[in-house]
């Protein structure tokens, strides 16, 4: 387990190689348990993208299909294996201490001991971006991108936070130098819409965790920040491009609806926005539409809307469940799909596999456990030779 956090956590390429070893042991197993609409949904959401990838006739769509096959399998495995809230804190615990790492090396190229100038295996590594960034003063982390490595730091200060209030002694200490690490390398990254994402986390997070107080104070933080940051931008990092960056989107959020309208229904494939014919961005093309939802109902049409909008119903459903039944990690799980989430609204910080791992990760987890407080939950099994509906005592 500690090598397949270490390739997801330090290289964005190399994620690859667990997710797919997964896929690969379930194809082998020849069945797999598919429990929920969340597990379901990636399926479908395979099939669908699948299918859409081949009517655009885009070999780099169809071929992006298979990534959620993957995901499927990740899903199911971490539902299997980790069913109870001590076996989800130990894994969220290495994955908090193996992300230092990552933090660290974003701190070295902070301070140019990395420079950003090519090399192999800066571009492995995902110090440096495959696609040239004009803001050089802004870190990348291992996530080949300063908005995805924000969400990544993002949610490992969230994580640190549960581990702070739980830990004592010299644990509790170790737990809050990571929190400071943490924090100073979400700052380097300067992205606003992680900012605006952990605000949201820790709203959800601090609802769940019956602290109304602080969840009225995370608000109130958000929307006085986001009206200082409008009124005086020039106090806030990359404050001089502000309203260019809000233009830009708003451009981007046009093209992307307009192309929407074209093909409601199906969409143009995951690839769809970067091979759309007209340039959709004033200086190039772009990958996606800068916001979940319309990134989603462009490349996916409303179909995969749906599919997508069943899944998060599903899994507020479970949320609400284990919040009923008093699991202590509900708080944190919900808080990390918020942020993610939140930052959804400005960014589509899901299309790294590394950040999709951290969205499938803390929704099988909650799924996972709102299982295994079930008498009798549904599953679908799916085989190589034959799928069957059953039911199964937890």
């Amino acid at each position: 387990m500690n090598v397949s956090l270490g390739l997801i956590i330090f290289s964005p390429y190399l994620t690859f190689l667990p997710l797919f070893y997964m896929l690969f042991h379930y194809i082998r197993q020849g069945q797999w348990e598919l429990r929920d609409a969340w597990s379901r949904g990636l399926l479908l959401l395979f099939l669908w993208s699948l299918f859409v990838g081949l009517i655009n006739e885009s070999i780099e769509s169809s071929l992006a299909a298979f990534v959620l096959l993957g995901f499927v399998a990740v899903s199911v495995y971490l539902q299997e294996h980790f069913q109870s809230v001590k076996s989800v804190e130990k894994l969220l615990a290495r994955l908090f201490a193996i992300s230092i790492g990552s933090a660290v090396i974003g701190l070295l190229a902070k301070i140019n001991v990395i420079t950003y100038t090519p090399a192999w295996w800066k571009y492995l590594l995902g110090t440096r971006s495959i696609v040239s960034l004009e803001e050089f003063e802004r870190i990348s982390g291992t996530f080949n991108n300063p908005n995805l490595a924000g969400t990544w730091y993002a949610i490992m200060l969230m994580i640190g936070f549960y581990f702070f209030g739980m830990s004592e002694g010299k644990r509790k200490l170790g737990y809050a130098l990571g929190m400071v690490l943490f924090a100073t390398v979400l700052v380097m990254t300067a992205s606003r819409a992680a900012a605006i994402g952990i605000f949201i986390g820790f709203i959800l997070y601090s609802y769940f965790a019956g602290h109304k107080k602080k969840m009225l104070f995370f608000t109130f933080i958000l929307l006085s920040g986001t009206a200082l940051m409008l009124l005086f931008p020039n106090l806030f990092p990359r404050g001089e491009i502000l309203y260019s960056s809000i233009r830009d989107r708003q451009e981007i959020w046009k093209s992307c609806f307009h192309m929407f309208l074209l093909k409601p229904f199906t969409g143009w494939g995951w690839f769809g926005i970067y091979h759309y014919k007209y340039s959709l961005y004033l200086y190039g093309r772009i990958f996606h539409a800068h916001n979940t939802l319309l990134t989603i109902a462009t490349t996916l049409g409303m179909v995969g809307v749906g599919i997508l909008s069943w899944m998060f119903w599903d899994l507020l459903q479970k949320v609400r469940f284990l919040y009923m039944k008093s699991c202590r990690l509900t708080p944190l799980l919900c808080g990390m799909v918020a942020m993610i989430a939140g930052q959804g609204i400005f960014d589509f910080t899901i299309m790294s596999p590394q950040i999709a791992l951290l969205l499938v990760g803390s929704s099988a987890f909650i799924q996972g456990l709102a299982y295994s407080y079930q008498e009798a939950p549904r599953s679908v099994v799916v085989s190589s030779r034959v799928r069957h509906t059953k039911w199964k005592k937890a």
